[in-house]
């Protein structure tokens, strides 16, 4: 469905214009070490480490004489259960691992031990795990605190906010993008931008402003969310923000009154051509511009675009610019007018710049998503909430189910559509507000940001290159369709295949923030930037490098699985749904083998994963009952981005937190525990395929698959 965008362009209103070299394969990763274990202890594998949130806590060891049999030695004569060696010298001990640790590729976990070169010991904020059997029983709950302010800010404590009435209007990137934000890194980039007042919301996001014009404190209960770059603290939560003032000053209402209309300047030669549609995966427009510090404006927007020698300038959603010499893929001028080009730029209250309405209950399956992204909010979910974060990335659709997950795209797949009862299934309450409803058991409450007056836009003739002036019309010429390939490579890059690629068992392991501006280039100039010589594009937004294919990479059966249009150019291919476009660079002239079909197929019917699969010690306890409102198991294992949920990555997850029990639960859902009694339920009720791999059963609405240690007492 098409939003809405406000063009003004460089002629008259007619929309009138004024005046091979061979290259080599990427070779595939080799584990060349393999871990040793001394006796009683058994290898986990290789985890994420960082020195800001260590995953175990004490360093035993630094220098020589480190390997893995050593380490395990030391840290069980310090009496502790689980064992680390890292960057080839270090050993670390504890009797937890750090939750906020994820699984990484063994590959990563590859540096030669300074005592034995043999042995493997971990890498750069890679370390390779080991345990030696002993439960020493719940891990001790982790701390989170609100940063008190750092560089000379200070924190003003919880503030409430709304998309809708921002208490900071300007929002701002920080380094390493919103999966990475940390208190500090809001703050600096406040600070370089001019500003005096900073807020952190959504764990992620980043505002900043020298008055804020809405909300007031509130209790800090309300900003629970904790920084998704830094565990230790929070970053504000759903409709609140952790604010802070440089220098500790009060912060200052902005003055209150009425918004007057703005009446903008123009280039020379420009003129406003009204409300037209867009959409994110076909754009009017193709070319962004950065949001200024400030915020957009139409004049900032027009004036970026004419110096950039484009005649067209579009904005939308409130902060984006677009430019181009043509509209493009058929997008034309909204059948209702002005209506839905009503959001006031964020610099310039004054100014339109470029609005959600309901389309009922929509169906959904765990292992077949209608809407591709997903967000927990874990008591907080709100369809507010889930709207400004699919807003925020660029989404046009927004969908709510379960009572708590939050669900985005730039498209229905998988053949969802509107629910065969109608609104029955979406029947259960927000757990952020229970005066809404917010989905249901395999069931979306589905909104789309299009017009303000529930219509949506068909889409008027458009007009390519146009001719003539005054009221003439313009011709239409029909856009190319992507290309795998496009024509400006950066130099030494060439196309290799089209590659088969799995959330839980990536080809290329370096995965760089998602992007709705996301093209071939760009991920190919942010994987070379960082030492990279591979570069992958996947599911049209997502980039990934690496210096080698894992070892497992196959060529996908058909070259039109990758057949997504890049999120920020539709003239260029970004992979698809599992599927990866992979450039390299590099010089050899042998081409990839096709892979006539995939290593495995999934059952026509998913059953039970065998325990013994997972784990030599696990055993299948069966099918029992949960409720949202008083969980068997209290522990919730939150994956990773791009993690999937099946029993083994389950089970792992629990084990590694130190538990015995672990518990998969509507297709999508982790949880870990010790002592329960749960109540046994039919096994029919457990019949939910599992999100990470369909062959297999992972629990049901309100009912769970249990797995446990083979003897554990309480199962």
């Amino acid at each position: 469905m098409s939003s809405k965008m406000l063009i003004t362009s460089l002629g008259l209103a007619s929309l009138a214009l004024h005046g091979s070299q061979a290259m080599r394969l990427p070779e595939k990763r080799q584990n060349t070490l393999t871990p040793y274990t001394t006796e009683n202890w058994r290898s986990l594998g290789c985890f994420s480490d960082s020195q800001q949130d260590r995953t175990l806590s004490l360093q035993a060891h630094s220098g020589e004489h480190n390997d893995d049999g050593a380490c395990q030695l030391q840290c069980q004569a310090l009496g502790y259960a689980y064992a680390g060696t890292e960057y080839g010298g270090e050993c670390w001990c504890d009797n937890y691992v750090n939750t906020d640790s994820v699984q990484k590729p063994d590959s990563d976990c590859n540096m030669a031990c300074t005592k034995t070169a043999t042995q493997p010991c971990g890498g750069a904020d890679r370390i390779n795990l080991f345990w030696n059997g002993t439960f020493i029983g719940n891990p001790p709950v982790k701390t989170t605190t609100v940063n008190p302010g750092v560089d000379g800010w200070v924190s003003q404590g919880c503030w409430t906010d709304s998309t809708a009435a921002r208490t900071l209007t300007h929002p701002v990137g920080t380094t390493g993008g919103g999966s990475e934000m940390t208190i500090p890194l809001c703050l600096s980039a406040c600070k370089n931008a001019g500003y005096t007042l900073a807020g952190a919301e959504y764990s992620g996001e980043c505002y900043c402003d020298n008055t804020y014009a809405n909300g007031a404190p509130t209790s800090d209960s309300t900003c629970s969310n904790k920084c998704n770059g830094d565990k230790s603290n929070f970053c504000g939560g759903a409709g609140a923000m952790n604010l802070y003032s440089l220098n500790g000053a009060t912060p200052q209402k902005a003055a209150s009154g009425p918004v007057t209309p703005v009446t903008p300047t123009l280039p020379s030669g420009w003129t406003s051509l009204g409300c037209w549609t867009d959409a994110t995966n076909n754009r009017a427009f193709r070319n962004h511009v950065q949001q200024p510090a400030g915020g957009m404006t139409v004049d900032y927007c027009t004036a970026t675009c004419s110096s950039q020698g484009y005649s067209y300038a579009g904005l939308e959603f409130g902060s984006e610019c677009w430019c181009d010499n043509a509209v493009q893929n058929n997008q034309g001028q909204a059948s209702d007018g002005s209506a839905g080009c009503n959001k006031p730029c964020s610099g310039s209250a004054g100014e339109t710049c470029g609005a959600w309405r309901s389309l009922g209950c929509y169906a959904d399956q765990p292992n077949a998503r209608t809407l591709a992204v997903e967000k927990d909010y874990f008591g907080s979910l709100t369809p507010a909430t889930c709207q400004a974060y699919c807003q925020t990335n660029g989404y046009p659709y927004s969908g709510m189910e379960y009572g708590r997950e939050c669900h985005c795209g730039f498209s229905f797949d998988n053949g969802g559509g509107p629910a065969p009862d109608g609104n029955a299934g979406c029947s259960f309450v927000c757990e952020g507000d229970n005066t809404q409803l917010c989905g249901g058991s395999n069931r979306l409450s589905m909104f789309e940001y299009v017009n303000t007056d529930g219509t949506v836009s068909s889409k008027a003739p458009t007009t390519g290159t146009g001719s003539g002036s005054g009221t003439g019309t313009g011709t239409t010429t029909p856009a190319a369709g992507p290309s795998q390939v496009p024509s400006n490579l950066p130099s030494g890059w060439s196309f290799q295949s089209c590659y088969n690629d799995n959330p839980g068992n990536r080809i290329l392991s370096k995965q760089q923030p998602n992007s709705d501006t996301m093209t071939i280039e760009s991920c190919i100039s942010a994987c070379s930037g960082a030492g990279y010589s591979i570069a992958g594009m996947e599911y049209s937004h997502e980039c990934y490098c690496d210096n080698a294919l894992a070892s497992y990479a196959t060529v996908a059966s058909s070259q039109t699985n990758c057949n997504m249009a890049c999120s920020g150019d539709s003239t260029e291919l970004c992979g698809g749904a599992g599927a990866i476009s992979v450039f390299s660079t590099g010089t050899s002239t042998s081409s990839p083998a096709t892979n006539p079909s995939p290593a495995t197929s999934p059952a026509a019917t998913p059953t039970i994963q065998p325990a013994t699969d997972i784990d030599a010690s696990l055993s299948y306890a069966g099918c029992y009952t949960d409720s949202i409102g008083s969980r068997t198991f209290p522990y919730r294992l939150q994956y990773p981005s791009g993690t999937k949920n099946t029993p083994s990555t389950c089970f792992a997850g629990c084990f590694r937190a130190g538990y015995a029990v672990s518990a998969v639960e509507y297709g999508s859902e982790c949880y870990c525990g010790h002592n329960s009694t749960p109540f046994s339920a039919d096994s029919s009720q457990c019949s939910m395929a599992c999100e990470g791999d369909g062959r297999y059963l992972c629990g049901g609405p309100g009912e769970m698959n249990v797995y446990a240690i083979r003897g554990y007492p309480d199962m």
